[in-house]
C-alpha cells in the first residue's frame, strides 16, 4: 500500500507531492482522447489527458442514450460513487503500465502507483469524472482497462503510447517551486466491493 509517511510518521515529501496534480505547474493538454467501451446504449471514453511532471489527469466519460435509460435499469451514480453501491457491483477501471505495474479504482495505491478519483458530475444519462495518476507512465504501451457487467461493459483493453505523455513534460511550466501543504492526512481506503471472479482486477 503506497502511503505519504515516512519514519515517525512523518510525511514524506516526494509522496505527498505525487498525492495530486500538482498546483505549481500549468501542464500540457496531449490529444489522446480514446472511446474505451462501447454498448449499443452506452459508451465509456477517456478525454482532457493532461501531462504534469509528476503524473497526468483525464476525464472519464460516460454516456447512455436518453431513450435507453430505463431500460438499463441502473443509477449511473450508483454505480460510481456509492461505495459499496446499494446493490451488485460498480465501474472498475483500472490501469496498466507497460513494465507491468497496475492499479485500479477498487486499490487507489499500488505498486507505487498513485491511482485517484478527483470532482465529478453527472445525472441519469452522463458522467464526468476526473482521475489523477502518478508518476508518469514508462516508454510503451498505457493500457486502460475497464469493466461494468451491471450496464453490460465486457472487460475491454485499449492501449495508449506512455512515450507520448513523457515526451510533452519539457512542455510542462513551472509557475513557481513546489512547497509541501501545511498540514497533510491521507484518506482512508474505501471498502472493496465484490470482483468478478477471473477478472483483471481481481489480480494484485
Amino acid at each position: 500500500m503506497w502511503s505519504a509517511y515516512g519514519n515517525g510518521d512523518r510525511p514524506d515529501e516526494d509522496a505527498v507531492r505525487r498525492m495530486s496534480a500538482p498546483e505549481n505547474e500549468l501542464p500540457v493538454a496531449v490529444p489522446l482522447n480514446r472511446l474505451l467501451a462501447r454498448t449499443e446504449d452506452l459508451a465509456v471514453a477517456m478525454v482532457g489527458l493532461q501531462v504534469y511532471s509528476t503524473g497526468v489527469t483525464f476525464e472519464l466519460a460516460v454516456r447512455v442514450r436518453p431513450s435507453a435509460a430505463d431500460r438499463i435499469g441502473r443509477s449511473l451514480q450508483e454505480l460510481f460513487w456509492h461505495h459499496p453501491p446499494a446493490r451488485g457491483g460498480r465501474f472498475l477501471l483500472g490501469v496498466e503500465f507497460a513494465d507491468g505495474r497496475r492499479v485500479n479504482n477498487l486499490r487507489r495505491d499500488a505498486d507505487g502507483i498513485v491511482f485517484h478519483q478527483g470532482g465529478g458530475s453527472g445525472g441519469e444519462t452522463s458522467i464526468d469524472q476526473s482521475w489523477w495518476l502518478s508518476p508518469l507512465p514508462p516508454d510503451g504501451p498505457l493500457r486502460i482497462v475497464v469493466r461494468c457487467d451491471e450496464v453490460g461493459v465486457a472487460e475491454t483493453v485499449t492501449e495508449v503510447d506512455g512515450a507520448v505523455l513523457r515526451a510533452a513534460v519539457g512542455d510542462v511550466v513551472e509557475l513557481w517551486p513546489w512547497e509541501p501543504p501545511s498540514a497533510f492526512r491521507a484518506p482512508p481506503p474505501p471498502p472493496l466491493p465484490d470482483v468478478p471472479p477471473g477478472s483483471w482486477f481481481g489480480r494484485s
